[in-house]
Parts: structure tokens; C-alpha cells; sequence
């Protein structure tokens, strides 16, 4: 196939790709996503109006969040067509080449580690682990275990009955320390889920947690996390996340998946 003139926006990387498995795939600007080869690589990529995708044009879009939205599902949308074909290594959104050469000498340049990323992706998914928890609900369950009781029995309660300044104080520097103490409750509680499920993936990184007073979601977010896990594995290790999950006192969990290798698409030890 020529291509067009034009900038080219890259996709992802896949191995002995050919045009056959792209045929009818539009991308990001509405062109024919082509296969262009390298070697042993296959760069998928789409020719794009490099007035309509500049750097000064691409900041604009990206920091509208409709055009964003719309970007990102589009570019996402190849990349899966990809991954479906075989092992992808995939691109970050809105690489763009001012050539199809540029794309040959990237591959040239950088073939074995491209062709040992490909190879260490092989047969294998990204998962996405999401966890919340209610530290009041945390606290409240340690403060009503054996250890958390005085010696009569009752519950260990800070706090004076009088109405005084004292007693005013006393009861804040108690709800201060309550809050705290189940802020560092759910913080442990994403910790004990991720320790359990890394030794059942290949590779794991961890994403910043959201603040879900933004977000509106329930709880607060202690596990952002992304799982490299062997395709045949993956129900397996959803049921593992969940049940970890609940066992660390998670009050919603949300797994993810199968992805695109996304979160370790940067370099294979990651």
C-alpha cells in the first residue's frame, strides 16, 4: 500500500503483521490503519494531516475532555484490533512521526528490545485491580476486636462526659486520632491486596489512587493497580482479587480486563 503524505501516527508494534488482519480498520483521523514493516516488526499506523495533528494542535485536543475521550477511544480501538492478532506492544497516545521513515529507523534501531518485549508479552493480558475501602467502617471493626476493649470488657472510648473545653478538646484530638488511625487502616488494607496478587502475575506496577470526591465513587480508593497475567490465567486470578480483596476489608473491588499491555509497554522488567 502507499501511503499517503502526511505525518504518521503510530499505534503499536506487533511481530510479522500483515495488511490482510487491518483491512478496513479506520483510526484517528478517519484514514486506513496500515502495517508497516520492518524487518521482524510490524509498526500499525495510520497517516494523519500533520496540520490537523501537530504538537500545537494535539495540546489543544487533549486538553478538551470530550476531544480527549473521543482520541483515546478511537486510538484504543486499534490497539485492541491489534492486541486480537497476536502479541502488541502498544504506543502512547498521540505518537506522531513525521515520516514513515522516521517509524523504519525507530524499529531498525531498536529491534531486540522491541522483538524481547513482544516475546515477554506473548500469550499474556493486562488486568486492572480497583479497591475501596470506609476507614470509619475499618476502625470500627478493630475497636470491637478483644485487643481494642478495656480490661472490664467495654469498649475502649476515649472521651469526657462533661460539656467543659477540656472535655471539648479531649473528644477532637480522639476523632482526629480516629480518623487517622482508619485512614492508615485502609492504607494497609490496599497494601495486604497487592502483596497477595503480585506473586500471581508476571509483572505488576502501581497507578496514583484517585480522589473520590472527585470521582463521586464510594469510599476511598486504596488500589489502583495494573496485573501482566497469563491469558489462561486470567478468570483464575479475578476470582484471587476479589476474594483478597474482601478478606482485607475492601468494601468494593472492580477488576478489569483483559487489556492491552498498556502499563508495561515502557520496558519488560517494569
Amino acid at each position: 500500500m502507499n501511503p499517503p503524505a502526511g505525518a504518521t501516527w503510530v499505534y503499536a508494534l506487533s511481530r510479522n503483521l500483515g495488511q490482510a488482519g487491518l483491512d478496513g480498520l479506520r483510526g484517528i483521523g478517519g484514514g486506513q490503519v496500515r502495517a508497516l514493516a520492518s524487518s521482524q516488526l510490524t509498526a500499525v499506523v495510520e497517516s494523519v494531516d500533520p496540520g490537523v495533528f501537530s504538537a500545537e494542535k494535539l495540546q489543544d485536543r487533549l486538553t478538551d475532555p470530550a476531544d480527549l475521550e473521543l482520541v483515546a477511544r478511537r486510538h484504543h480501538d486499534v490497539v485492541v484490533a491489534v492486541a486480537a492478532l497476536g502479541p502488541a506492544l502498544p504506543f502512547r497516545l498521540a505518537t506522531v512521526y513525521l515520516s514513515d521513515e522516521r517509524v523504519r529507523t525507530l524499529l531498525s534501531e531498536r529491534c531486540d528490545e522491541f522483538c524481547r518485549a513482544l516475546g515477554w508479552l506473548a500469550d499474556r493480558t493486562e488486568c486492572g485491580v480497583k479497591a475501596w475501602a470506609d476507614p470509619d467502617a475499618l476502625n470500627r471493626a478493630r475497636r470491637t476486636q478483644p485487643s481494642a476493649r478495656s480490661p472490664d470488657g467495654q469498649l475502649a472510648r476515649p472521651g469526657l462526659a462533661d460539656h467543659s473545653g477540656a472535655a471539648y478538646l479531649a473528644r477532637r484530638r480522639a476523632e482526629l486520632a480516629a480518623r487517622a488511625e482508619g485512614q492508615r487502616l485502609a492504607a494497609r488494607c490496599g497494601e495486604e491486596i497487592h502483596a497477595s496478587l503480585v506473586p500471581l502475575a508476571a509483572a505488576s506496577r502501581l497507578h496514583p489512587l484517585h480522589d473520590t470526591r472527585a470521582t463521586g465513587e464510594a469510599g476511598l480508593q486504596v488500589l489502583n493497580a495494573a496485573y501482566l497475567v497469563d491469558s489462561a490465567s486470567l478468570p483464575a486470578f479475578a476470582g484471587s482479587a476479589r476474594a483478597v480483596a474482601a478478606r482485607a476489608g475492601a468494601c468494593e473491588v472492580a477488576v478489569t480486563g483483559p487489556w492491552p499491555a498498556y502499563s508495561f509497554a515502557d520496558r519488560p522488567d517494569a
